[in-house]
């Protein structure tokens, strides 16, 4: 929807995946799992060290497997599964009979006019007049917030059409949860509000139907965009940025990078940062994908990087032969006290010890860090460096 060209230039790139591709995929079938089956703590942690692998075009957990293609369960993503679900029923505490849908296909092809069109939702409450729709997230990397969320919107639709010949609803939720960047992101509009989003996708999928394209770089749509580093709009986006209007980057000044006086350039191109760097990231993503596959990129090959930390090949092996030494075992292991993170987990089950020990935590005040002027987050207030020095003048 924010870049209608993408879809055109993605069509003959392969779907590569990627490591956090497969581990969000098996993090979301353990979620399902716990939250499906009101699993609790206790079961929910004999799933680690079970695998995650697709069969028949469904994720499921195995106890053990020859499959290649799988994921093994850790204990940070049942812990943040079992997160998931108590979200998930926390929205589903508001009347008698609430219903939870989770991992389950919602159509919206009769919105957009266009066949086949669908998505899956991780979690779907309907509360008395209210539906909600909930996306869990396990990644890192990128923060993502509900209001306006093209996505979501869309399961919406089709969850709305679903469920609207049992239930008065009138409002509409979405929430985003990701346990790992403890960011929960709510975002609440009317059914109206949705079908007029619904409109505008209508529209935008029917002008791609007739052949009407339009490149629109931007940081969100080109954040997940396989075509990226082939992309002329985005390649001349950069360029404009960058280069202002110097005839090579050699020749960059202060001056022309704020050119006409403008004194706002500054600020021009902070907002294209991440765009650049996610364009050059994607460049050097393109070039290795074709080395490895054989192909020439003129004027670069592959060597060999640094090398890898040195582990221990066979632990069992060593500690054998360091107890042959006759080492003593403060000599032979490194230990620590467990983080505070881990402590309260551990008495999760016990408020009133983690409070004594809570109050032997500290923790440092956050990095002052650049963000645009729409971030949530309160400014800092700041004095000049120059305040910090006495006036000598005399």
């Amino acid at each position: 929807m924010r870049c209608t060209g993408s879809l055109s230039l993605e069509r003959d790139i392969p779907d590569r995946g990627s490591h956090y591709a497969a581990e969000g995929t098996a993090a979301h079938a353990v979620a399902d799992w716990i939250l499906s089956r009101s699993i609790d703590d206790q079961d929910a942690y004999e799933l680690v060290g079970q695998f995650v692998a697709r069969v028949d075009g469904k994720d499921v957990l195995l106890a053990q497997t020859s499959l290649t293609d799988i994921w093994e369960v850790d204990g940070p993503m049942v812990e943040h599964g079992l997160d998931f679900a108590r979200l998930v029923r926390s929205y589903a505490q508001g009347s008698l009979n609430p219903m939870i849908a989770t991992d389950q296909r919602y159509d919206f092809s009769h919105v957009i006019d266009v066949p086949n069109s669908f998505g899956t939702a991780d979690a779907v409450v309907l509360d008395g007049d209210t539906l909600i729709v909930i996306d869990y997230k396990y990644g890192m990397g990128v923060k993502v917030d509900a209001e306006h969320n093209e996505q979501l919107q869309l399961y919406a639709l089709g969850a709305l059409h679903q469920y609207e010949i049992v239930a008065d609803i009138q409002h509409v939720m979405m929430v985003i949860h990701q346990p790992r960047m403890n960011h929960v992101s709510e975002w609440q509009i009317t059914v109206d509000q949705l079908r007029q989003f619904g409109e505008e996708a209508k529209l935008k999928a029917q002008n791609i139907l007739a052949g009407v394209i339009d490149y629109e770089p931007g940081e969100k749509q080109c954040k997940f965009c396989k075509a990226k580093a082939l992309c002329p709009a985005l390649k001349a986006e950069v360029l404009n940025t960058v280069a202002a209007d110097a005839s090579d980057f050699e020749d960059l000044t202060e001056g022309e990078m704020l050119v006409a006086g403008n004194e706002n350039a500054l600020s021009i191109m902070m907002s294209k940062v991440s765009l650049i760097e996610d364009w050059c990231k994607a460049v050097r993503a393109e070039v290795e994908r074709k080395l490895f596959d054989g192909s020439e990129v003129p004027g670069y090959k592959l060597v060999e990087g640094r090398k890898g930390i040195r582990k221990w090949a066979d632990e069992e092996a060593v500690l054998k032969a360091l107890k042959s030494f006759r080492m003593k075992k403060d000599d032979i292991y490194d230990y620590t006290l467990i983080s505070p993170t881990k402590a309260e987990k551990v008495f999760s089950d016990n408020p009133s010890r983690w409070e004594k020990l809570e109050k032997l935590t500290s923790r440092s005040d956050g990095k002052p860090s650049v963000a645009p002027a729409t971030d949530r987050r309160p400014a800092l207030t700041v004095s000049a460096i120059a305040d910090d020095f006495s006036d000598l003048t005399n």
